[in-house]
């Protein structure tokens, strides 16, 4: 028996994290080429990169006993995407064969004790390695069991024929599967050497990777559909909690006083707690009711991060294993299933089987611990002969047709289908030839033309198409993707999912080229498919993305003109901070600085003046020297992008709790409504003292009431608002002069009471007269229920002036919708947003699911689903690169609970391909002006819009308007515009201008300041 000495040492990998593993160049793209969730741009943020990351622990091979020289022989030679050895899960696999006695000596380089435990093998009692059944050294505390820090343990196995086969490794000392978990593991091939040899060999791990545990307060361990988990609150906290296999998260604030009981839904599709943030009493008893069916946890947050389902160490296709083969080429996979919890898996291959018992299959069910070999042949990229009968039309005018995809298969002369010339070495071997189709080969793509024959070939025995006419054939090289996954969906589509990557030459004819009914296969090494999200048409694929929480709960939004957005909400009742934060964009986190309040601004009015800065009006009376006519101007810090100063204005004559404020063409503003009492007189603000308007007193039944003003001039109550508004009544309100004005009832609604219901302005100028419809959507909660639907909307239109226009309804939502957020886009179509089924405040009906109204054809596409409900109290604000930040909002069911979390939704229009851009405008503009804007896509645009940036609270923002621009002229880099006429179409102020192209696909916004 031949004797060969192994060493191992266990290591710590720091801040590993197996969505980038390393930092090579493939790495640092962080990919998902799934584009499973919160990933549909393929690439996986950093925030999540952070929460997968944990110090990872492995068993890594030295070449010598000194442990100076370390093994460098990859896990998979064939694996482009494999990181260095240092930063590598496994740390090895160790290949045997049958005659050799193993001494494997294994040195402890961490900092608690470990051991080593192998499957399979022939051993005494001193290497078996499982505590506490070892064996002791005679002069110290080391044990086979517990291999001291420092210390090493010298484990002998025999292998014989019987042991043939793959057998895991791993740590048996104590919390086995804790260390496991981090990557103490690896794998023993034992050849049969009866057997030929593999043109490759696959070590395939299927685990799960998690940092180490803390001592987390409460942990529910994995819950199945069904299942419960109580915990008692016994003193006063904030206790953030998570689940540990899915991107979610939860609050329980506990107070001296406060519920007693509470219970948390935990939901799927998507993935989520509901009620997210809750408020209870010391003592309180909190359950969570699994009524999803995906396996979920309730993990308080000073454990573990995120849990990763991984393959040899890695999770989402374009970090696990990407392994590149010839087309034919023999397999030998070596497949372990590493995690030893109570959570099985299967090894499915696609497009091959292999050999078990009497039958071939394609795959296997593992449990804990268990492996298998098996045998396959590489498939190829497609079918030989060719399937020439599916019966594609011919492609007229495409003689010689190359179909090849993409253009970044185009040489140097433009051409998809001329020969290159052939490199003037070639690598033999499968895995050498893979990976010199990427490196030796740079000005050919995968799926490009070998050189055209010079000759009519002859036929020989090994020729594929007997009898066939060889005339103009040329040889291609092409690539397919075939994945290896387990196929318990929730693991792959969490990550558990590779790549054999297969190569393939064939020789087609341009009549073969002609009858091939799609493009040839052109992925690129380290790339994912170039893919249309919705490539039979339509809307894109829309998401919500979940955010970190605010730190403050969120009342009050408003779009400022730098692209950030200012977030506040007052003390709400709650004794909250009177503070303000800023939120960015472009890291999608609430920045430091805080903004304090020097006023309660809760449930107070706010717009945005002619210079951009916000003015606040009103607000809450709670608490001491709080009076709620004081107005506020807020000026974002020109320097410091977090911070800026809320500077007392003059006061108003009436206390105004719930107002409305409009802007006016002149850029004054108006306040109406707001209590206690609900004040009937209007004032007109100049930027520096407050007017009362003669004339202009109303009794509105309601709080923030809608009001815009139209393009005529008149200013438009639309009796969507707070509080109950009896009747069908709408009216106008005309401004006689500066401070005078008359009321005019004009037309009824289809529906009586409009109550949390929201309406918004949409105004095209593009054609003369211009074109404006006033939308009100939702809302409905008080009066008779045969008397109110809020899943209706309705519009009222005018053409170059208020005469002869009456409302009609249109088509009715998929749902029912009070304390709706209407939203208008881009495009044209107007988002809805949140909301409830019916009651107000705080009812236990959220309504989830957004959906898209498209005015042209009067028809509604639902969205995706939130994450939290967005009811009461919640903001939803376009931003300038078009998508759509949602926050606050009470929970649904209690009066107790204010939501503190943020997410994001990109619209379907983001997935839908390039989008054009905004080289150059003009940052300001005067009314009626042509102005210019540079844009490379000159030629796609379909429209250009201007938006009013949000300023939004209890879904009322009597800014938000759109205005549709003409396009006057084109070259093919700009296209040219006319600003709007006057100030009743666009009140002075700034602006979001976007062009849109034909696809229905918006540029970035340019802020431009119309005046």
């Amino acid at each position: 028996m031949q004797v060969r000495h192994i060493y191992l040492k266990i290591e710590a990998v720091p801040n590993y994290s197996p969505v980038a593993p390393d930092d090579a160049e493939h790495h640092k793209h962080r990919l998902d080429c799934m584009r499973n969730m919160d990933h549909a741009d393929a690439t996986i943020p950093q925030s999540e990169v952070d929460r997968r990351s944990l110090d990872a622990l492995v068993y890594r091979e030295y070449l010598d006993a000194a442990y100076t020289v370390l093994n460098n022989t990859p896990l998979i030679a064939a694996d482009i995407n494999e990181p260095r050895v240092e930063r590598r899960i496994p740390g090895t696999v160790i290949y045997t064969q049958p005659d050799e006695r193993l001494y494997i000596h294994v040195l402890n380089g961490d900092n608690e004790p470990h051991s080593f435990h192998v499957h399979g093998l022939h051993y005494g009692i001193d290497s078996d390695g499982s505590w506490p059944f070892g064996v002791q050294e005679y002069d110290g505390p080391n044990r086979s069991d517990a291999i001291c820090p420092g210390d090493q343990w010298c484990y002998v196995f025999d292998v014989r024929e019987d042991t043939v086969g793959a057998w895991p490794f791993h740590d048996h000392h104590m919390h086995i599967e804790e260390v496991v978990k981090r990557g103490l593991f690896g794998g023993i091939v034992v050849r049969d050497p009866h057997c030929d040899k593999p043109g490759l060999e696959i070590p395939i791990f299927f685990h799960r990777l998690t940092a180490k545990v803390g001592a987390a307060l409460f942990d529910s361990g994995s819950l199945n559909a069904g299942d419960l988990f109580d915990f008692t609150f016994n003193e006063e906290g904030t206790f953030e909690y998570y689940c540990r296999f899915h991107p979610m998260q939860g609050r329980v604030r506990v107070t001296a006083a406060g519920p007693l009981t509470a219970t948390i839904n935990i939901l799927d599709t998507p993935a989520r707690f509901e009620l997210d943030d809750i408020t209870v009493g010391v003592g309180a008893v909190v359950t969570w009711n699994h009524a999803g069916n995906q396996p979920h946890t309730v993990t308080e947050r000073s454990g573990a991060g995120l849990e990763s389902f991984a393959i040899n160490g890695r999770t989402f296709v374009g970090n696990t294993p990407t392994i590149v083969a010839e087309s034919g080429t023999r397999v030998r996979w070596y497949v372990f299933n590493l995690d030893l919890s109570m959570v099985w898996h299967n090894f499915h291959l696609h497009g091959q089987r292999w050999r078990w018992g009497n039958e071939w299959v394609d795959t296997r069910s593992l449990g804990p611990a268990e492996s298998f070999v098996a045998d396959t042949v590489v498939p190829p990229v497609i079918l030989q002969p060719l399937p020439l009968e599916c019966g594609c039309e011919p492609r007229d005018g495409h003689e010689g047709h190359d179909p090849m995809q993409g253009d970044e298969n185009e040489d140097e002369h433009g051409s998809h289908g001329r020969p290159r010339e052939e490199p003037e070495t070639r690598a033999s071997g499968s895995v050498a030839h893979a990976h010199t189709l990427h490196a030796s080969m740079p000005g050919t793509s995968v799926g490009s033309p070998k050189p055209e024959s010079k000759h009519e070939h002859s036929k020989d025995e090994s020729d594929p198409y007997p009898g066939r006419s060889k005339k103009k054939c040329r040889k291609y090289q092409l690539q397919g993707d075939f994945l290896i996954h387990c196929h318990v969906e929730m693991h792959m589509m969490e990550g558990m999912a590779a790549v054999l990557r297969a190569t393939q030459e064939v020789e087609l004819s341009d009549e073969e080229l002609e009858k091939i009914c799609y493009q040839l296969p052109t992925v690129h090494a380290h790339q994912c498919p170039e893919v249309e999200h919705h490539p039979c048409g339509g809307d894109g694929e829309d998401s919500w993305e979940l955010l970190e929480p605010s730190p403050i709960f969120v009342v009050h939004g408003a779009l400022l003109n730098t692209g950030h957005v200012l977030l506040f909400s007052g003390a709400a009742e709650r004794n909250y901070p009177l503070e303000a934060r800023i939120w960015d964009p472009a890291t999608k986190q609430i920045m430091p600085g805080v903004i304090p309040l020097p006023e309660d601004f809760f449930c107070s009015g706010h717009i945005f003046m002619a210079d951009g800065r916000l003015l606040v009006v009103g607000g809450d009376t709670n608490g001491a020297g709080h009076t709620n006519n004081r107005c506020f101007i807020f000026t974002p810090d020109p320097v410091n992008p977090d911070s800026g100063t809320f500077a007392p204005a003059a006061s108003m004559a009436h206390a105004r709790w719930y107002p409305t404020a409009l802007s006016l063409n002149d850029g004054r503003i108006l306040a109406f409504s707001g209590g206690h009492p609900i004040a009937a007189e209007v004032e007109v603000f100049d930027g520096g003292t407050w007017t009362p308007v003669s004339g202009a007193n109303r009794s509105f039944d309601e709080l923030y009431p809608g009001m815009h003003l139209l393009p005529s001039g008149e200013i438009f109550y639309t009796r969507a608002g707070w509080a109950g508004a009896t009747g069908t009544q709408t009216a106008y309100l005309t401004m006689t002069g500066a401070a005078s004005g008359s009321w005019t009832d004009y037309g009824q609604q289809q529906f009586y009471d409009r109550q949390e219901g929201m309406s918004l302005l949409m105004i095209d100028t593009t054609v003369s007269p211009e074109h404006t419809r006033l939308y009100v959507f939702g809302g409905g909660v008080s009066g008779p229920p045969t008397a109110r639907n809020n899943a209706t909307g309705e519009v009222i239109e005018f053409s170059g002036g208020i005469a002869g226009s009456a409302w009609a309804r249109i088509a009715d939502m998929n749902f029912g919708r009070t304390n709706v957020n209407a939203v208008v886009l881009p495009t044209g179509k107007i988002l809805i947003v949140g909301g409830h089924s019916n009651g107000q405040k705080w009812s236990p009906t959220p309504v989830l699911e957004t959906e898209t109204y498209d005015p042209a054809t009067d028809t509604w596409t639902p969205g995706a689903p939130l994450n939290f409900p967005r009811q009461y109290h919640s903001v939803c604000i376009l931003l300038p690169d078009g998508r759509i930040l949602a926050a606050g909002g009470v929970a649904p069911g209690t009066a107790d609970a204010d939501q503190h979390s943020v997410e994001l939704y990109s619209p379907g229009y983001l997935s839908l391909g390039a989008r054009p851009a905004i080289s150059n405008a003009p940052s300001a503009v005067a009314y009626a002006n042509s102005f210019t804007i540079d844009t490379p896509q000159a030629a796609d645009i379909n429209a250009i819009v201007l938006i009013a940036p949000i300023s939004v609270t209890h879904h009322t923002d009597a800014g938000q308007r759109y205005i549709k621009l003409p396009i006057d002229s084109r070259t093919a880099t700009a296209v040219e515009t006319t600003a709007p006429a006057n100030g009743n179409i666009a009140p002075p102020g700034f602006y979001m201008l976007f062009v849109v192209d034909n696809q229905g696909v918006p540029s970035e916004a340019r802020f431009v300041e119309i005046s």
